[in-house]
């Protein structure tokens, strides 16, 4: 799938500039790019590949004014069933307001040798089948005849610019390979390419700039022919691309040019502010607005955090970019009027109210991580969103806040902007910033479960899950847009569980602006108990967590890596796990408890602690950022393996007998020193014998008059090896009357 630069941006911020393009009344097929399909079906393949694409070529070419045209044809050896069904239907990305799209042709070469060319009723313009969203981008689909194991099919499709997106200015951005979507949605596909092939011709009087594509084994040549300059790029051989979870943001993963004719960013922050300033309007309403928070609030960050509850309480966040091009914002004021926008809707009016309170802030383009890390190199309108930045300034540090979205933590700033690449919207801006990439630490989930209440047979634990960052984020949002809300959090949680009943669910804060959403609740276990004098078993193990949030073990072995391993942000789970005695009289007995690791990749810290009849447990795992080579993630993999293989922690709780007689001793109501006695017979039926010399020896101190008293003292000495001085407490028993 071919996707111009272009094409796909949420946002983009562009108006309509007045300019003819030397295309503009030639929006029609183009000649023929390849030669014919039986000499290219001729191209010797990989028989182990699903699909190998035999000749992709792409012709680009300027006019003096920056508009193009752009032919690319495309030759693909179908290789299996599986990409037969992967390449029946072609979608080529386009957006509408800023140019056109030809198909050219489209044939299927079948293993008979006969050519079968597209129907006119199997290609159509589609908008894309998001209906919430309202954009001008369209695709150009077509389904091609008779697609089979053994076939070769090929297309050609035309691009043409119709309107300027920056005045004098053209970029873009041209991959090697293919990406064709698969089947049902499932993701996206670059197979083996032959040949890859581009060509950009403009005039002499256009600078052009582009990166470094030789690292691929792409080769360069660049000539010159009747004032055009003419860059031709070419490489062969190609190899698949597998898409794997947790892979490089950036595009490196895969062969590209990007080009353009701005040699740095601050014709494009210009651009944007010359687009954007006009629009930083405040009338009556607004500044009534801005008198209402003047009063209420002191100090800048006051003043900030007021606006953005401002924004969340007036400003209703929808998907609205239409019109004119669907990329220029409105007014402040009417934002406020209309009580709804988009980011870039939203950002003109916090900034505009911002300004007239006498903070400091700027819109910022940014490129989110849905799009990767785009190679910034080349200055292009690569940005999808748009948010508010605030410089470090008197009383305020910097802040990047968002405001989009229904009730967000603030300033708004989420894992989908983290460590990505913004341009500051002003006149002096001539460079691009990374926002802040957050630690570990403050993306965490902060489990409390105690088991409190042990009744019959069943257990009751209440547990408490507060959240940060990204899990903040995701699990509010969850909360916020799921129908059904509660079934998937008991459903989603009762994973810790499986055995146990979730019998109360609580949210709290999933409003909130201030404070972070968290959850509430109880656990039912039932028939885990025998009753009274029966033991009882608990356990925990920390991969009951990082199955919830981490999803580790969906981790591809080391054979099947092809990709570098990334993982951003990291992240922290803390855990605190108690473990209740069903009464005095149980003795604690821990079996078996989790082991700390560190290492380069992640640090799991875990102690426990006798808390008097109850057992706490501590866990502290934390897994670091990493961008790993393939050579590296072996490594990374076999530590992860030991940490999903971690030791549970195992405790039980058993009834101790010796235990409970003492205390209904000690409830008897016998005077002390028949209770101190009973105590000393006690010790001894349970070998205690330590223990009963203790308290012999006390009373005897108390009760010198006692016979018994002495006797004991003998028994307790003798059975501790003090044979001397228990004779000597017989015969002081005996002297006392006491019949041994």
């Amino acid at each position: 799938m071919k996707t111009h630069l272009i094409s796909g941006f949420i946002l983009m911020l562009l108006s309509t500039f007045p300019v003819a393009s030397a295309f503009a009344n030639e929006i029609k097929k183009s000649d023929r790019l390849a030669p014919a399909l039986t000499k290219i079906a001729k191209t010797k393949i990989d028989e182990k590949s699903e699909a190998e694409v035999l000749l992709r070529k792409t012709r680009v070419v300027l006019d003096e004014k920056g508009f193009s045209r752009a032919v690319s044809y495309v030759a693909v050896h179908i290789n299996s069933d599986e990409a037969a069904r992967d390449y029946s239907q072609i979608s080529v990305s386009f957006n509408s307001f800023y140019e056109d799209i030809a198909l050219d042709f489209a044939n299927v070469r079948t293993t008979d040798g006969k050519i079968h060319s597209v129907q006119p009723d199997a290609t159509q313009i589609q908008s894309p089948s998001d209906e919430n969203f309202y954009h001008d981008q369209k695709e150009l689909l077509f389904s091609l005849p008779n697609v089979r194991k053994g076939s070769v099919i090929e297309f050609q499709y035309t691009y043409t610019d119709i309107k300027k997106i920056m005045p004098d200015a053209w970029f873009d951005s041209f991959g090697f390979h293919w990406w064709e979507d698969r089947a049902a949605g499932q993701g996206s596909r670059a197979d083996k390419v032959a040949l890859s092939e581009l060509e950009i011709i403009l005039p002499e009087s256009l600078p052009f700039y582009f990166n470094d594509a030789s690292r691929y084994g792409v080769k360069l040549k660049k000539s010159s022919k009747k004032n055009q300059q003419i860059y031709f790029w070419q490489v062969k051989n190609l190899a698949e691309v597998k898409l794997q979870e947790y892979m490089q943001r950036d595009h490196s993963y895969a062969a590209y040019v990007r080009a353009g004719t701005v040699k740095d960013w601050q014709p494009v922050a210009v651009w944007a502010d010359n687009l954007i300033s006009p629009h930083l309007k405040i009338d009556d309403k607004m500044n009534q607005l801005k008198d209402e928070i003047n009063k209420t609030t002191k100090t800048p960050e006051q003043k900030v955090k007021a606006v953005y509850s401002a924004m969340q309480d007036k400003i209703r966040y929808v998907f609205a970019h239409v019109g004119r091009g669907g990329y220029e914002p409105h007014d402040a004021a009417e934002v406020l009027k209309n009580g709804y926008g988009d980011c870039k809707d939203q950002t003109v009016f916090a900034v505009t109210l911002l300004r007239a309170l006498g903070i400091e802030a700027n819109p910022a383009l940014i490129a989110t991580r849905s799009r990767g890390v785009p190679d910034m190199t080349i200055p292009a309108v690569t940005f999808d969103h748009m948010i508010v930045h605030i410089p470090a300034q008197n009383g305020l540090a910097e802040l990047w806040m968002d405001t989009t979205g229904d009730a967000n933590l603030y300033p708004g700033f989420s894992v989908a902007i983290e460590d990505q690449p913004a341009l500051v919207v002003n006149q002096e801006t001539n460079g691009i910033q990374f926002l802040p990439a957050l630690p570990a630490k403050e993306h965490n989930v902060n489990f409390r479960l105690v088991f409190d209440k042990i009744s019959g047979k069943n257990a009751q634990a209440s547990f408490d899950i507060q959240f940060s960052g990204m899990y903040e984020q995701r699990l509010r949002s969850m909360w916020q847009y799921t129908p059904d809300r509660e079934k998937y959090f008991r459903d989603f949680l009762k994973n810790l569980y499986s055995s146990a009943d979730i019998i109360e669910l609580q949210a709290l804060n999933a409003d909130s602006l201030w404070e972070g959403f968290h959850i509430k609740g109880k656990f039912l276990f039932s028939n885990v108990w025998g009753g009274e004098k029966e033991p009882i078993e608990y356990g925990f193990n920390i991969t009951q967590l990082t199955s919830l949030f981490a999803d580790l073990r969906s981790l591809d072995k080391p054979e099947n890596r092809k990709q570098r391993f990334v993982l951003s942000p990291g992240y922290s789970i803390h855990s605190t796990i108690i473990f209740k005695s069903p009464s005095p009289h149980y003795q604690l007995q821990v079996k078996t408890q989790g082991q700390n690791n560190e290492n380069s990749f992640y640090t799991l810290q875990q102690s426990g602690k006798d808390l008097k009849g109850q057992y706490q447990i501590e866990q502290q795992l934390e897994l670091k950022p990493v961008d790993l080579s393939i050579q590296d993630y072996p490594a990374y993999y076999q530590q992860i393996q030991q940490l999903l293989d971690t030791q549970n922690w195992s405790v039980s709780y058993t009834y101790n007998t010796g235990q409970a007689a003492m205390a209904a001793v000690k409830q008897s109501g016998k005077s002390e020193t028949d209770q101190l006695i009973a105590i000393i017979r006690l010790h001894i039926k349970n070998g205690q014998y330590a223990d009963a010399l203790k308290v012999a020896e006390d009373v005897v101190v108390k009760s010198p008059s006692s016979g018994e008293a002495y006797y004991l003292l003998g028994l307790a000495q003798g059975y501790n090896n003090l044979l001397d001085e228990s004779d000597k407490s017989f015969h002081k028993a005996e002297f006392l009357g006491y019949d041994i």
